[in-house]
């Protein structure tokens, strides 16, 4: 998503420069097929578009830099420069308390992969509102070479977590352990464990629920999910009661399948919604209003948190270069802590 506000073009400041090497390989490639296997994050009709308003520029040896439109082919030792204007409302976002992170917390990296602990509000990869405050853009930053910009690494989300969900992510450094644990995910070996808050106490210690989902009927939310027996897919959620505070509950939660938003439908279905669920937590008003940046101070009281109290406390999967065993654990963060202790002072 590019921006056509003229102060991103005046203000250096407000902009990201990337630089790319094109090597022997490369060669004969169109300008906008080599851009879209390097920005991964972007499509490619927003790169033609940063191309057709002269954000991308190629320096071939000594020539001076120009301008070129998609199709031009590139050839061997170009070097094509990358502006990507920062939009205001990203710049406001990386000023503010939420989009204050600087570097990501790491769990575990070798020369495949790199697990992070992802901060809750911190997307995980450009996209709608926020471009640069990401996990993808900030690894790319982390691994970026000034030095040699094409032996960068590029990293790759091998799974995804919601907006507001914390905890484990798994990105791939390289194609190959990329299109390996994909395919991991994709027949659903890795073992996923969720810590999740909830409204009210179930009467059960541990149960599975079983229900099939597919999109919400009655909502306007567009990306809602609901139970749907006609049309579902199928849906299966272990949960089990860690412990109990104050009329609230933190579970243990194990995904047998990985529909989208498949734990909070499953747990608002049973009658125990997250704790400061938007969408699914009683009111889609409340999501409507959180996304035109409209929350009320007495909106903010009924959330009781300001997001979602769902983390990916553990990933548990077989490492797919070496064979070995891998078992990513994030600890259940201070704020999910911090509720349940007040709780608990409380009672």
């Amino acid at each position: 998503m590019s921006s056509d506000d003229p102060a991103d073009r005046d203000a250096p400041a407000c902009a990201e420069q990337i630089t790319y090497r094109v090597d022997p390989v490369d060669r004969g490639q169109r300008l906008d097929s080599f851009l879209v296997r390097r920005m991964h994050w972007r499509s490619r009709t927003s790169i033609q578009k940063l191309i057709q308003d002269g954000k991308v520029q190629i320096v071939r040896r000594a020539a001076r830099a120009a301008l070129h439109k998609p199709a031009a082919v590139l050839v061997d030792g170009d070097t094509v420069h990358v502006t990507l204007p920062k939009p205001k409302r990203d710049i406001d976002f990386a000023a503010s308390a939420e989009g204050a992170i600087q570097e990501l917390p790491i769990l575990f990296e070798d020369r495949w992969l790199v697990a992070v602990d992802k901060p809750p509000n911190v997307p995980v990869h450009p996209a709608g509102r926020n471009l640069h405050r990401t996990v993808i853009t900030l690894l790319r930053q982390r691994y970026a070479r000034a030095d040699d910009p094409g032996a960068a690494v590029q990293p790759k989300l091998c799974h995804r977590l919601d907006l507001e969900t914390s905890g484990v992510l798994l990105v791939a450094k390289e194609d190959q352990a990329h299109r390996r644990v994909s395919e991991m995910f994709r027949r659903r070996l890795p073992e996923k464990e969720y810590l999740a808050i909830v409204h009210g106490v179930p009467r059960e210690k541990s149960g599975l629920i079983d229900l099939p989902l597919g999109p919400a009927l009655g909502m306007t939310v567009a990306m809602a999910r609901g139970v749907r027996h006609d049309i579902g897919q199928k849906a299966e959620t272990r949960w089990e009661v860690i412990s109990r505070s104050g009329g609230f509950a933190l579970l243990r939660i194990g995904l047998l399948t990985g529909r989208h938003h498949q734990i909070r439908v499953h747990l608002a279905a049973i009658g125990h919604p997250l704790v400061g669920d938007k969408i699914y937590g009683g009111d889609e008003e409340l999501f409507i209003r959180y996304y035109d940046g409209a929350l009320t101070a007495a909106d903010q009281a009924r959330l009781l948190l300001p997001r979602q109290a769902l983390h990916a406390h553990r990933l548990e999967l077989t490492h797919p270069m070496t064979g070995a065993p891998l078992v990513l654990v994030s600890p259940l963060p201070e704020d999910l802590a911090a509720f349940l202790r007040a709780r608990e002072e409380g009672s």
